[in-house]
């Protein structure tokens, strides 16, 4: 019955805040431990965030018990107090780093800003995989995904040599990965150049008031 009223509670909280959620979950097992203690393993937290550079749509997240793709406007979830990653496909976007509520490719990388090489190669191939282009958003497709995978042909050697920390390296591997993931887009897409990205990136987060103009 305790567990029952638990899930009332919370529901009731669900419905007055869109902001986060929780989930109890249970043996049906007795424990030695305090009643306190066995009702705070049960709950977990999870809250709503989002990713930018300008909202980016279609890429994939893991945080927790919690996993998906982000929506139009770059929102994804992410369990409380865990740790959240990135990727398209096979490919690692940053480093899987604690989560927070807004989150940009800055903050995919230690001691990430806009001087850092990898930050601004995790935005260059962002911005080159929209499939939109022109618009204030990223929106990356359903068909990138599914190609961006080790057992294709192309992609799985390109991504051995793919690291967005060398400029030199990233510059090779990056246009090929491009090539091979927008190649049935209705126009050529090319990679992003490291100025247009950077000031991409600035102008989004000064936007969203992360940065001062």
């Amino acid at each position: 019955m305790k567990i029952i009223r638990i899930l009332t509670v919370l529901a009731a909280l669900l419905l007055l805040s869109g902001a986060e959620c929780a989930f109890v979950a249970s043996s049906g097992r007795s424990s030695s431990g305090s009643e306190e203690e066995q009702r705070s393993n049960l709950v977990v937290i999870i809250r709503d965030g989002q990713l930018i550079d300008g909202p980016v749509e279609g890429v994939q997240f893991e945080s927790g018990s919690v996993a998906g793709v982000t929506g139009p406007n770059g929102e994804f979830r992410f369990e409380d107090g865990e740790e959240v990653r990135f990727f398209i496909g096979a490919i690692a976007l940053g480093r899987s780093v604690p989560a927070k509520s807004l989150m940009s490719p800055i903050d995919l990388v230690p001691d990430g800003d806009l001087a850092n090489p990898e930050v601004i190669n995790i935005a260059r191939l962002l911005q080159s995989l929209d499939a939109i282009p022109g618009d204030e958003r990223i929106t990356i497709p359903d068909s990138v995904r599914r190609i961006a995978n080790r057992s294709h042909p192309e992609i799985g050697s390109t991504l051995e040599l793919l690291d967005f920390a060398d400029d030199n390296a990233f510059a090779n591997s990056g246009s090929q990965l491009v090539a091979t993931l927008t190649g049935h887009y209705a126009f050529t897409a090319t990679l992003v150049d490291a100025t247009t990205a950077r000031q991409h990136m600035q102008a989004s987060l000064q936007k969203a008031r992360l940065i001062e103009k």
